[in-house]
């Protein structure tokens, strides 16, 4: 797969999991969701992000790595 392709696959999947988060954290009413950016150093990284103590949910995450 071309390099451009695998760009586009990354922020539609990070995109993805911004609307995954903006609509569980609109369903639960009272959580938000708590971000962390990581990178290895042996290249690549990712996107952890978790909700607690919500209205409706105990606890989630959300996470991307790539």
């Amino acid at each position: 797969m071309a390099h451009e392709h695998l760009d586009d696959v990354k922020a539609y999947l990070l995109d993805l999991q911004e609307r995954l988060c903006e609509g569980l954290a609109a369903a639960d009413g009272r959580a938000a969701f708590k971000e962390d950016s990581w990178q290895r150093e042996e290249g690549g990284g990712g996107r952890s992000r978790v909700m607690e103590s919500g209205a409706i949910f105990e606890k989630g995450g959300v996470n991307f790595s790539h």
